[in-house]
């Protein structure tokens, strides 16, 4: 028996031993689990928000946290603020609202008074953002209520400005309302006004009503229908004068299309008899021109012929006066012939011959008184007259010379 204690009090120490150790990871995986948020915070930004973090020994920090998951150490030191960037609801009514949706105050409808001096119940609805990138400032001067801290004191004060400057039916609806709208928006989303230097940038705003005294708006609703028969009345008048204008317009028209028909039919009858007209003179001009060539070839048909004729005449002269000079040289040769010695004798012979041979048909009555003697003293005195006319001519022939 003694041979078994030491190994039953070895297993009994190693038990404790055990036991040690895990009461001691225990008792460390508390004092982890105690110290751990002390030293290591996790903080998260979503994605529609910003964060602006604040330490123990640096402050407020200047620059922004966006959207993401961060780990703090020393966690105990350091604390992370978020800020929604979404777009929010600021409302002032007397309606019941969701406070999910909207912020504002349960029956919160802003009084002010016109310009005359009626009470004007006003609910308006606001929508609004942070300005990112001015986060840090509103979280040192505001931090938090940021809708009754910055937002309603400045709408109240512009709504106020704008409304007071009209009077009551002029702002209760139509145009007017419209107007008054649109100012108080603008004055709430200018770039140098009080909000958007603060970091409150204004997306959109909108009057829900304006809730009147029930006797003016009686009032009103008179003068509205007053002021409706006025327009129905002037909206007629109009559509009556725009009737008639569109009648005149359309016999204008009318008048305008004839008068162009007409216009365009006359330059058309213009431009057709000018056409004729031109055609008839180009024609007549043709015809002249053709009458002209005719004329003139004619003519040169006329001259060519007169110039032949002339040319053929003129040949023929010069023909008969070659004719006639060959005939007088050969007349005048022959006569040459006979202007030798004896040649007298012999011309008168020939003479003889031949008026004899032209008489000796001749019959008829003789003188009396002639005799043969007579005959022939005068027929001899004849031949020696025409020997001697034919000796002159044969002299002039030889004299004149030759062409």
């Amino acid at each position: 028996m003694n041979s078994k204690l030491p190994a039953t009090s070895g297993f009994i120490s190693q038990i404790k031993t055990g036991i040690g150790w895990l009461i001691g990871l225990i008792i460390s995986l508390v004092a982890i689990s105690i110290l751990m948020p002390l030293l290591l915070k996790i903080e998260t930004v979503n994605g529609n928000q910003v964060g602006v973090l604040e330490t123990w020994t640096g402050g407020v920090q200047v620059e922004p946290y966006p959207a993401r998951t961060y780990f703090l150490f020393p966690g105990f030191s350091q604390t992370m603020f978020t800020y929604p960037l979404s777009l929010q609801v600021f409302v002032m009514n007397d309606k019941a609202y969701n406070q999910e949706f909207a912020e504002g105050r349960e029956k919160d409808s802003y009084l002010v008074q016109s310009s005359e001096g009626q009470d004007m119940h006003i609910s308006l609805n606001v929508q609004w953002r942070i300005d990112a990138a001015k986060v840090v400032d509103i979280h040192r001067t505001v931090r938090d209520n940021i809708e009754e801290k910055m937002l309603r004191p400045v709408v109240m004060r512009v709504v106020k400005d704008e409304a007071t400057k009209r009077t009551a039916i002029e702002a209760y609806s139509g145009q007017g309302l419209v107007k008054l709208q649109t100012d108080i928006f603008t004055a709430l989303v200018d770039e140098r006004g009080e909000l958007r230097s603060r970091g409150v940038i204004v997306e959109n705003f909108v009057i829900e009503g304006i809730r009147l005294d029930p006797k003016y708006i009686g009032e009103i609703t008179e003068r509205q229908v007053a002021t409706q028969r006025r327009l129905k009345a002037d909206e007629q008048t109009k559509a009556a004068q725009s009737e008639a204008l569109r009648a005149e317009a359309e016999a204008q028209a009318d008048l305008k299309r004839r008068v162009v028909e007409a216009e365009r039919d006359k330059q058309v009858g213009i431009l057709n008899a000018e056409k004729e007209s031109q055609q008839s003179m180009l024609a007549a001009e043709a015809s002249k021109r053709q009458v002209v060539l005719h004329a003139e070839a004619q003519q040169q048909k006329l001259v060519l012929e007169a110039t032949g004729t002339r040319d053929a005449r003129i040949l023929e002269a010069e023909g008969i006066i070659a004719i006639g000079k060959s005939e007088a040289e050969a007349q005048r040769l022959k006569l040459s012939a006979f202007a030798v010695e004896g040649s007298d004798s012999y011309v008168k012979v020939e003479i003889a011959k031949s008026l004899a041979s032209a008489h000796q048909n001749v019959k008829g009555y003789l003188p009396n008184d002639m005799n043969v003697y007579t005959l022939g003293n005068n027929f001899m005195d004849a031949i020696e007259s025409i020997v001697g006319r034919q000796a002159y001519a044969g002299e002039s022939a030889t004299q004149q010379p030759a062409q």
